[in-house]
């Protein structure tokens, strides 16, 4: 029964619903129709603000060089399509809601969206997606089945309908994942990266549906529909977005991670400006830096006052200026002279001294800052993996990441932040370039430079300059990725061929002179037979059918068999047996010698010397010129197989240089220095465990160099190679981590490592 508007449980839908008015419950349906409007498109805010940091640190930990730049191309695919994918999101959940409502009551029965597809067979890739949708679905089902229970028996009242189920709910799991799976199709990505994006949707998307849940039962318990379906259970947690646009206040506390100061200029907060988003290596340098300052003292008094943050950026302009106009920093000493001359003229200008001295001083923010960036590009000069001419060209950076470090409060805490970005993928370039003097046309270092020159003209104090010369740069890099992929992939085909033909050349070489040996006197021309024509077979065998194949076995076999026959048969039996089996032998012998092109008249030559083997077969008495062999018949190139795996008499024994370059991975760089001492970098592209070889290619994927691995542990243990560390990890991580370091060794606060 109802009362008051509260209706008993155990009541058909279709009465109860009776009791609600028609107009009362399109008023409700308007209402829950406006909570979803204003929440879903808040959770897919979230996902966005967060994506390129998600994909940007799943980047920096991918060891594969291709994936990698798949990382980077969904980053910037993803960010140009969020303007349609956002919209299309939203539009198709409002649509599915209002399709919802209009079909209310009518005879129909509701049905999945899984359950009405057509059943076809699929590929491999939409299989995935299947199972991840699947996953997304059931793991949100589960998690909030008492929200969804209670909101399916409130929306069933309302539509009329003896029952709504989670899967028809239209704005339960199901339906949600859907929706942004019809959106992202507007992308049309890798799927591996696709896959990860689901991931992250699931995060932070319905990992927080639970709140817009919530929020529906709500209404419509404040408006008596089942009000005494409630369930006592904490509320769940809602979504940062959705709380920034309830509390505006909080939003100044909790901006997102990659957004710029208000404006994008001077008069935005700096570096710890009002309350902007830190990493906790930041904090860590702040209090390191502070503590060093207070050991080393001559700081400004206190009370001096403080040079604005304005004024900061205005003498950092005029320097940009003049380092525009000078003539460009060619050599590692050039860059480090003006590098340590930045800080000097800044504190002249301003008129900051130390001491008694100082008639100013910086700011807290500002002194961090300038003390963190300097640190930054002192590691940039100190960074082995960087030539010499590249550290030079990127030292010019100095000034205008200074400038957007105390413009941007998140350049620190924002991986993606695109001025960082910039400065890791330059950098991340920089690594396989290799100096040969040329800096003209469209060399690397010629890009490198024109891009530097781009920072420094056109950057003033808005760093949306930074993402599009940092777009261009990744589409750059990208194209070079796909070029270096395809030649290194070649190179890979390559190696494996030939080291398949090596391994298989070694096994019929052993099958051959075990049974060469196991038989003892061989006559000379069937031991010529098998070594150079029937070797031949059986490698043509093993290569196309494989070692399980009947093509292998049968010619094996066929060896077997030919040196059986050539031994004397001296009872009735094996000559009445070996009459039977020269025919099909011989046949199976001429077949085999016809498909490798053998030479005709060699053939022929060695058949009528077989011959002559049968007849004195047949008699009993062995050929005359047979000797036993005194050693085994492998050939010079087996022999070398054998030997390589042995050391020498004499040869030192293994070492830590020897343990260095086995252990060394595919993807690995290395710096060495070649015959004609010139030095060389190269990423090890294929190494073989079979014959020691080891091949590395340039930044582009062309082969460099083919070295073994005996002459790269030389090249160790005398000094003249090197092992390019952390190639992967971005510039400004290892810089940060390096900054921790270095101050908690001079402060002695021990050697904690720094957080990743």
């Amino acid at each position: 029964m109802a009362v008051d508007n509260v209706i008993a449980f155990g009541q058909s839908a279709g009465v109860a619903r009776r009791r609600v008015s028609g107009g009362r419950v399109k008023g409700l349906i308007a209402q829950c129709r406006g909570v979803v409007a204003e929440t879903l498109p808040h959770l897919l805010q979230d996902l966005f603000e967060n994506l390129d940091d998600d994909l940007y640190a799943l980047a920096d930990k991918s060891s594969n060089d291709s994936l990698h730049s798949r990382y980077f191309a969904a980053m910037r695919e993803l960010r140009k399509l969020r303007g349609k994918i956002e919209p299309a999101y939203l539009n198709r959940a409002l649509e599915t809601y209002d399709k919802f409502w209009r079909h209310a009551g009518g005879d129909q029965e509701f049905a999945s969206p899984l359950e009405s597809a057509e059943l076809s067979l699929v590929d491999e890739a939409e299989l995935e997606q299947d199972l991840a949708v699947t996953a997304i679905v059931s793991k949100a089902q589960n998690r909030f089945h008492r929200e969804l229970y209670a909101l399916n028996q409130r929306f069933a009242l309302l539509a009329g309908v003896d029952e709504v189920d989670d899967t028809v709910n239209p704005v339960g799991p199901a339906e949600l994942t859907a929706h942004f799976r019809h959106a992202l199709s507007l992308w049309g990505g890798d799927v591996s990266v696709e896959l990860v994006i689901f991931k992250l949707f699931e995060r932070h998307v319905m990992d927080y549906v639970g709140g817009l849940y919530d929020d529906l039962n709500d209404l419509l318990i404040k408006a008596d529909i089942l009000p005494k379906i409630t369930h006592r259970t904490p509320k769940n947690p809602v979504a940062p977005s959705v709380q920034r646009a309830r509390d505006p206040a909080a939003a100044e506390t909790q901006e997102p991670a990659g957004a710029t100061a208000p404006g994008g200029g001077p008069g935005g907060a700096g570096w710890g400006g009002g309350t902007p988003a830190r990493s906790e290596v930041l904090n860590v340098l702040r209090g390191l830096l502070a503590t060093q300052r207070s050991e080393e003292g001559g700081q400004p008094a206190a009370d001096l006052p403080v040079v604005p943050a304005t004024e900061v950026i205005g003498v950092l302009s005029d320097l940009q200026e003049s380092f525009r106009s000078a003539a460009p920093t060619t050599s590692f000493e050039e860059a480090q002279a003006a590098q340590q001359a930045v800080r000097v003229r800044l504190a002249t200008t301003l008129g900051i001294g130390s001491g008694g001295e100082a008639k100013r001083r910086f700011g807290q923010d500002e002194q961090d800052v300038i003390d963190v960036i300097s640190m930054l590009f002192e590691f940039i000069l100190d960074d082995r993996n960087l030539p010499d001419a590249m550290k030079a060209l990127l030292s010019r950076l100095q000034i205008p990441m200074l400038k957007v470090a105390i413009v941007d409060r998140n350049f620190f805490a924002a991986k993606n932040h695109p001025a960082r970005r910039l400065l890791n993928d330059l950098a991340r370039a920089a690594v396989g370039w290799v100096d040969d003097g040329n800096r003209s046309g469209n060399t690397l270092y010629a890009r490198v430079e024109a891009i530097v020159n781009r920072v420094l003209n056109e950057f003033v104090d808005d760093p949306a300059v930074f993402a599009e010369i940092s777009r261009d740069f990744d589409e750059y890099l990208e194209r070079e990725a796909r070029g270096a992929q395809v030649a290194e992939e070649r190179i890979t085909q390559v190696n494996r061929g030939q080291e398949q033909l090596k391994l298989a050349r070694d096994r019929v070489q052993r099958e051959l002179n075990d049974r060469l040996v196991a038989a003892g006197a061989v006559p000379e021309a069937v031991r010529e037979l098998l070594l150079e024509g029937w070797k031949d077979v059986l490698l043509l065998a093993l290569l196309r059918e494989g070692e399980d194949s009947d093509a292998w076995r049968s010619a094996l076999d066929v060896a077997e068999q030919l040196i059986w026959s050539v031994t004397p048969k001296p009872d009735q039996a094996q000559r009445q047996r070996l009459l039977k089996v020269i025919p099909d032998l011989l046949s199976s012998v001429r077949d085999g010698l016809t498909n490798i092109s053998f030479d005709q008249h060699k053939a022929a030559q060695l058949f009528k010397a077989l011959q002559v083997c049968h007849i004195a077969a047949l008699r009993g008495t062995p050929v005359e010129g047979v000797e036993i062999p005194k050693s085994s018949p492998l050939d010079e190139a087996a022999a070398e197989v054998i030997a390589a795996g042995e050391p020498g008499e004499g040869e030192p024994a293994p070492d830590e240089f020897d343990a260095l370059v086995r252990s060394l991975a595919v993807g690995q760089w290395i710096e060495w220095v070649d015959e004609d001492e010139r030095s060389l970098r190269g990423k090890l592209a294929w190494k073989s465990e079979v014959t020691g070889t080891y091949v590395l290619v340039s930044r582009k994927g062309t082969k460099i160099a083919e070295l073994t691995a005996a002459g790269i542990a030389e090249r160790f243990r005398v000094g003249k190679a090197d092992v390019l560390e952390n190639v992967n990890t971005p510039l400004m991580d290892r810089a940060l981590n390096a900054m921790v370091d270095a101050l908690r060794r001079n402060s002695g606060a021990g050697t904690t490592p720094a957080p990743a």
